[in-house]
C-alpha cells in the first residue's frame, strides 16, 4: 500500500513539473519519423498555427528547404531515433515563412523496455533576443571595422585589441597584448596626478571621453576621440574597460592651423562677429581701437552705429543685410563712423558663416584700418590735379618747340642747299681760274718766241745795215728797209716786253685769285660741314622733340586716368 501511494505521489509530481513546463514552454511531441503528434498552445502562438494545421505533419514543415534536404538534417533524426538527446539553439520558419529563433532540447521518451517511442521537444522563444545579439553583434563588427577598439584589464594591461588600432599606433599584437596602457602615453604624463585619477574613476566605473593624444610607434603623435567605457560583471562591479577610439589626427592638425590662421588674422586684423539681424557678438582689441570704443559698449549693439545715420535708413543698408543673411559675400572699402563721430576708412570683408546645414548662421568681417591711406589718396588726388595741369602745359610748350624745330630744320636744309650751291660755284671759278692761269703760261710763251723772233730780226737788220754800208749807193735802199725792219723789230720788242709785263701782271692776279679762292672753298666746305653737321642736329632735335611730344600727351592721358582712379577710390 506504501508502494502504491508513493507511485501515485509520484505520478501526480511529474503530471505537475509536466504542466508547469507545459505552461511556461513551447512543447511539441513527434513520432520517431519526425511526424507531429500534439503541440501545445505555446508552440502554436509562437510558430503562428493551429493544431490542425500542423497535426500529423512532418518537423520540416518548420525549417528551410535547403536545411530539410541536407545530410545534417537527416543525421539529427537518426540520432534522436537512437534516443540521443538534441539540445541547441535552432532557427525555424512559421507562418507566412517568418523566421523564429528558439533555444530547444529533443527529449526521446523510452518504452518500458528502454526503446525511443517518441520524442518531446521543450522550445522558449528567443527570437528577439537574437535579434538583439545580432544587432549588438553588427553593430560590434560595424565599430571593429571602423574604429579602433582595446579591452583593457582593470589594471591597465591590454586584453584584446582590433586590427584598427594597431594600424592607428603602428604595432603588431605581440607588442602590445599583456603591456600596460602607459606605453601609449607621453612619459611625463604618464607620471602625473591626472594619469592617475584617469584610471582611479575607471577603476570606480566612471566613463571616460575626451580628446586624447597618444604616442605611437617611433614616437609618433596621435590624437584620438576616446571613449573609455567600464564594463559591468554579474556583481555589478568593472570587471574590464572597452575603449572606442577614432583618429582625429588630421582634423586636430587641421583645426591647429586654422587656429593659428585665426589667431595671425585676429593680430593683424580688426575682427568682428555679427548675428545675422547685425548685432555685435564679439571684436578684437583692434577693431575696438580703430572704432574708438570698448567691447562693452559696442557688443549687443546693431551694425549700424558704425554708419552714417542717412545710410542706416536707406534701403540700400537693408538691402545690404538682407544678402549677408542670404549667404553672399561682400569685399570693399567702406567708410564708416567711429566714435564721436569720427570718420574711419576700412578695407573689409563681410563673410556669412554657414552651419553644417549649409545655412548662414552668422557674419565674421575681417578689417583693415584704411583711414590714412584714403587720406593720402586724397592728397594725390589733388596733387594729380595739378601735376596733369603741369603736363599739358609742357606737353603744349613741347609741341611749339616741336612745331619751331621743325621750322628750323626746314630753313637749315634750304641754307644747306644754298651753300651747296655756293661751294658748287666756287670750285667753278677755281676751275675756270685755272684754265686763266693754262692760257696766261700759253700766252707767255708766245711772248718768249715773239721776243726770239724780234732778237733774230734785230739781228737781221744788223747784218742787212752792215751789208747795206758795204754796198754803197748801191745798198742805200736795202739800209732804209732794213732800218724799218729793226724799228718794226725794237717796236715788237717793246710791245712784247709790255705784254709779257702785262702776263706777268695778270699772272699775279691769277694766283691772287686762286689763293682767295681756295680760302672761299675751305671756307665754304667748312660752312658746309657745320651746315651739315647742324641740320643733322636739328633733325635728330627734332625727331626727339617729336617724341618728347607724344609722351608728354600720352603722359597726360595716363596722370588723368590715374587721377580719376584715385579720385574713385576715394
Amino acid at each position: 500500500m506504501t508502494w502504491f501511494r508513493q507511485a501515485r505521489r509520484a505520478e501526480r509530481d511529474s503530471r505537475a513539473r509536466i504542466e508547469a513546463l507545459d505552461r511556461s514552454l513551447a512543447t511539441i511531441e513527434f513520432a520517431l519519423d519526425g511526424t507531429i503528434l500534439d503541440a501545445n498552445a505555446n508552440f502554436l502562438a509562437v510558430m503562428g498555427y493551429d493544431l490542425h494545421e500542423v497535426q500529423g505533419k512532418h518537423h520540416r514543415l518548420f525549417v528551410e528547404p535547403a536545411v530539410a534536404e541536407s545530410d545534417a538534417y537527416r543525421e539529427f533524426w537518426q540520432h534522436l531515433k537512437r534516443g540521443q538527446f538534441q539540445s541547441a539553439e535552432y532557427k525555424r520558419i512559421g507562418r507566412g515563412g517568418r523566421e523564429i529563433w528558439i533555444q530547444a532540447t529533443y527529449n526521446p521518451i523510452f518504452d518500458r523496455d528502454g526503446r525511443p517511442m517518441r520524442v518531446v521537444k521543450f522550445a522558449t522563444d528567443v527570437t528577439a533576443e537574437k535579434l538583439r545579439n545580432t544587432d549588438c553583434q553588427g553593430q560590434i563588427a560595424a565599430i571593429n571595422k571602423s574604429q579602433a577598439v582595446v579591452h583593457l584589464g582593470m589594471d591597465g594591461t591590454f586584453l584584446e585589441i582590433n586590427d584598427v588600432f594597431l594600424r592607428l599606433f603602428g604595432y603588431e599584437r605581440a607588442d602590445v597584448i599583456g603591456r600596460h596602457h602607459r606605453m601609449f602615453v607621453d612619459p611625463d604624463v604618464a607620471e602625473g596626478w591626472d594619469y592617475a585619477s584617469f584610471w582611479q574613476k575607471l577603476r570606480a566605473g566612471e566613463y571616460q571621453t575626451g580628446e586624447c593624444k597618444r604616442v605611437g610607434n617611433g614616437g609618433r603623435e596621435v590624437w584620438i576621440q576616446a571613449s573609455y567605457n567600464p564594463i559591468l560583471g554579474l556583481n555589478g562591479k568593472p570587471c574590464k574597460i572597452v575603449k572606442f577610439a577614432t583618429d582625429v589626427t588630421a582634423g586636430k592638425l587641421k583645426a591647429a592651423d586654422y587656429t593659428g590662421q585665426f589667431e595671425a588674422i585676429s593680430r593683424s586684423q580688426a575682427v568682428v562677429q555679427f548675428d545675422l539681424n547685425g548685432t555685435v557678438l564679439d571684436a578684437n582689441d583692434n577693431f575696438c581701437d580703430a572704432m574708438g570704443y570698448r567691447i562693452g559698449e559696442i557688443r549687443g549693439h546693431h551694425h549700424r552705429m558704425f554708419v552714417d545715420s542717412e545710410y542706416a535708413a536707406s534701403r540700400d543698408y537693408e538691402e545690404f543685410w538682407q544678402r549677408l543673411r542670404r549667404g553672399e559675400f561682400f569685399s570693399a572699402i567702406f567708410e564708416r563712423v567711429g566714435r564721436n563721430g569720427r570718420k574711419v576708412a576700412i578695407q573689409a570683408t563681410y563673410n556669412p558663416i554657414l552651419d553644417m546645414n549649409g545655412r548662414p548662421f552668422k557674419i565674421v568681417k575681417y578689417a583693415t584700418d584704411v583711414t590714412r591711406n584714403m587720406e593720402a589718396r586724397a592728397r594725390a588726388v589733388g596733387a594729380t590735379s595739378q601735376t596733369l595741369s603741369n603736363v599739358q602745359s609742357v606737353a603744349a610748350a613741347a609741341e611749339q618747340m616741336s612745331a619751331s624745330v621743325s621750322d628750323i630744320a626746314e630753313v637749315m636744309v634750304r641754307s644747306k642747299a644754298a651753300v651747296d650751291g655756293i661751294h658748287g660755284r666756287a670750285q667753278a671759278a677755281d676751275q675756270a681760274q685755272m684754265r686763266l692761269r693754262e692760257a696766261a703760261q700759253s700766252m707767255d710763251g708766245v711772248v718768249q718766241a715773239i721776243s726770239k723772233i724780234a732778237e733774230q730780226i734785230n739781228l737781221l737788220a744788223l747784218n742787212a745795215t752792215i751789208e747795206a754800208v758795204r754796198a754803197g749807193e748801191a745798198g742805200k735802199g736795202f739800209a732804209i728797209v732794213a732800218n724799218e725792219v729793226k724799228n718794226l723789230a725794237n717796236q715788237a720788242t717793246v710791245a712784247t716786253s709790255r705784254i709779257s709785263e702785262e702776263i706777268t701782271g695778270m699772272q699775279g692776279v691769277s694766283d691772287e685769285v686762286a689763293d682767295i679762292l681756295a680760302s672761299i672753298t675751305s671756307g665754304i666746305a667748312s660752312v658746309q660741314e657745320y651746315v651739315t653737321q647742324a641740320a643733322t642736329s636739328i633733325e635728330e632735335q627734332s625727331a626727339v622733340t617729336r617724341e618728347i611730344s607724344t609722351s608728354m600727351q600720352n603722359a597726360t592721358v595716363d596722370v588723368r586716368s590715374i587721377g580719376e582712379g584715385l579720385a574713385a577710390w576715394a
